[in-house]
């Protein structure tokens, strides 16, 4: 069972959303949960949702639902949608008071992946949306199709990369990912986990076995993040997993914590677990 029934997902209604609207969709009808997609604009406050991503036509499509479909066939399937708009010149100012009055289990965005002096020109929503939440986040990289094909519905996660470090301890990371494959019905999966550190320091891990699944293990040293990356492209992995203590130092306010500069240089979606400060540590 995952650990998620009410999911959220902010929009801009650019063709760039499409793929983390179709996961978001594809996560809340596998959980038969409930999705809020939410629009912010700074002018414009319209009355209708006509303009909001059209859920019936995308579940038509997949071949969940016939053509010309009614709300409450949608309902049959378990699933609720709702729609927010807000008007407001910040958007994830906007975003985050709505979270706050009404929790959400599990965020999906998308981003635009910028940097240096193009970071600079645009506001960025995603990363401290997820930042001040402290939610489950799918981060799904505008323009890559990831592990959820808009047009077909069909799920491909047969590769996930989970980096491992002994702080914070990553079993809930294994335990995420591992019930995300199960419950896609993925049966052929290779779990790359990337242990960040020295090799007396790895951690004590449960993983969990089935047919078909596989577990191998990297040892790294260097910089976590050029790590992450080159590993996830060296291994064409579907999904990254990993945990995430936010910003711990006056570097990271600078330049990022490691999740948010992979959240930068991902080409592929990327899943991330904030870390329980009650979690207790196993020892190496």
């Amino acid at each position: 069972m995952l650990p998620f029934h009410q999911i959220f997902h902010p929009t801009d209604f650019s063709v760039a959303d499409q793929p983390a609207f179709a996961h978001a969709v594809k996560l809340t009808c596998l959980v038969q949960g409930e999705l809020t997609m939410m629009h912010v604009d700074p002018t414009i406050g319209r009355q209708g949702f006509e303009d909001f991503p059209r859920i019936r036509p995308l579940l038509a499509r997949w071949g969940i639902l016939p053509e010309g479909s009614s709300k409450e066939d949608v309902l049959k399937l378990g699933v609720k949608i709702k729609r927010v708009r807000a008007v407001a010149d910040d958007a994830t100012e906007a975003l985050l008071q709505h979270i706050t009055a009404r929790p959400t289990d599990l965020l999906v965005l998308s981003t635009h992946q910028r940097e240096g002096l193009a970071r600079l020109a645009h506001h960025a929503v995603a990363e401290p949306l997820a930042r001040g939440t402290h939610a489950k986040t799918l981060f799904v990289p505008a323009g890559i199709e990831g592990f959820v094909s808009a047009n077909t519905g069909r799920t491909n996660l047969s590769r996930v990369l989970i980096p491992i470090a002994h702080t914070p301890h990553p079993q809930p990371a294994i335990d995420l990912a591992a019930d995300l494959a199960n419950s896609l019905g993925s049966s052929d999966v290779l779990f790359e986990l990337i242990h960040l550190g020295k090799e007396e320091d790895f951690p004590k891990l449960i993983k969990p076995e089935r047919s078909g699944w596989s577990w191998n293990t990297l040892v790294a040293k260097g910089d976590p993040v050029e790590w992450i990356l080159a590993a996830g492209a060296d291994f064409d992995v579907d999904l990254i997993v990993m945990m995430t203590e936010g910003h711990t130092s006056l570097f990271d306010l600078l330049r990022g914590s490691t999740t948010e500069r992979v959240v930068r240089g991902t080409r592929c979606p990327l899943l991330t677990i904030p870390a329980r400060p009650d979690l207790p540590v196993l020892a190496p």
